[in-house]
């Protein structure tokens, strides 16, 4: 399918898809719309533009405005009603256009196209919004629920990433979008669909595993009925989409909480601080009362405190009997033995924190809700024998 833009299109026919900056003339002879077979129309009767500017690529409730001017001698009707000749008139999603006085008749429909980006430099970012521009379509810094693509060069475990998978949102490679354009232009078929432009897996521990990154529904409700507890403000701003995204409730545990029960809560799950530069700065008490509520764990059968990254992994594998599971205490040897203790990295990158890193070095990105910051976790992945496939 083509990229669903303001689209124009015969009742009956294929759909006109149009660029912004470019007038479509139409008519009855060398027009971008041509319309045979009908003597009512002029040799140049009517003008389509689209207009879209850069200040409204990030805002999505902004659409491209497409209008239209008549020069015709019989006239083009709007909702039945005749238009002002030579005057310009914007079209709105839905209206009927009727060029000349029989049966050239159009509509007017429009899908969004609004895109968010990961991991992608500054020239992909550029080259991006360019095409964007022209197609009619926006781009978010954040993951929303408005989002229709994610665009990676390649694939690394973000929580956009993530929050892409849930919503079974297509992840493409940048060029996707250059070449629909370049098909629109050339007036040829379109350039495949969204699998043709899927980016590799940047991700080498993952690539030996059968990863599946196409649309599953059973994303959609991955944490349904589950509670994730944080332990601190920062981590659950930065993940709790993922979580509420997929069907999760995400709470914040405060040092004034004192109620076991929420602990108690089958379905609970403590997320994990790890031993990163901000919790080694954390104040004493604090420290105390995070050790305490890990000793809680403990005494009500062993339970574990959720290393974050499996939030992600259990939306990558669509299970949370593997991850997400705090009575499934994880070891490189067996799914039985001790929990194993966070390793810590020292290594840092531009605008990167390295978080807690479990023993398998698989390395992904869990990018902040705030624009242009990711954040480096290297997440621990168990390779379990008694699982046949990964979905």
């Amino acid at each position: 399918l083509w990229i669903t833009l303001l689209v124009f299109s015969l009742f009956t026919g294929d759909p006109y898809n149009f660029l912004t900056g470019t007038e479509y003339v139409v008519g009855r002879k060398n027009c971008a719309i041509l319309i045979q077979d009908d003597q009512s129309i002029s040799r140049a009767h009517a003008v389509l533009s689209v207009k879209h500017s850069r200040s409204n690529l990030s805002q999505p409730h902004i659409i491209p405005i497409l209008t239209i001017k008549d020069s015709s001698k019989y006239g083009t009707f709007i909702n039945g009603e005749k238009m002002e000749n030579s005057q310009p008139m914007d079209l709105k999603w839905g209206d009927k256009v009727t060029f000349g006085v029989f049966n050239s008749k159009y509509r007017v429909e429009y899908e969004p196209l609004v895109v968010s980006s990961s991991c992608l430099n500054g020239p992909e970012k550029e080259s991006l919004n360019q095409a964007l521009l022209q197609l009619g379509g926006h781009v978010l810094g954040n993951w929303t629920g408005k989002c229709t693509h994610l665009v990676m060069s390649s694939v690394k475990i973000t929580i956009k990433t993530i929050c892409a998978l849930i919503c079974c949102r297509p992840i493409v490679l940048p060029e996707y979008f250059n070449e629909q354009l370049k098909c629109i232009q050339q007036k040829t078929q379109p350039a495949g669909s969204e699998n043709n432009f899927l980016p590799s897996i940047d991700e080498p521990s993952l690539k030996s595993r059968s990863v599946d990154l196409s649309a599953n529904e059973n994303r959609k409700k991955i944490f349904k009925d589950k509670v994730f507890l944080f332990l601190n403000a920062k981590q659950l701003k930065k993940l709790s989409p993922a979580v509420t995204l997929g069907g999760g409730e995400a709470k914040l545990l405060k040092e004034d909480f004192n109620d076991q029960s929420v602990l108690e809560n089958p379905k609970a799950c403590v997320i994990d601080i790890g031993t990163t530069d901000s919790q080694l700065s954390l104040s004493d008490p604090t420290q105390s009362w995070t050790c305490s509520v890990f000793d809680v764990l403990q005494r009500l059968g062993n339970l574990r405190a959720i290393p974050e990254s499996e939030i992600g992994l259990a939306v990558l594998y669509v299970s949370t009997e593997m991850y997400c599971n705090p009575r499934r205490c994880l070891d490189s040897g067996n799914e039985t033995g001790t929990c194993k203790t966070n390793i810590i990295s020292q290594s840092m990158a531009v605008e990167e924190t390295l978080l807690p890193a479990p023993t398998l070095n698989i390395t992904a990105y869990v990018t902040n809700t705030e624009p242009q910051e990711e954040t480096l976790i290297n997440m621990h992945l168990i390779a379990d024998t008694h699982q046949k496939s990964f979905i």
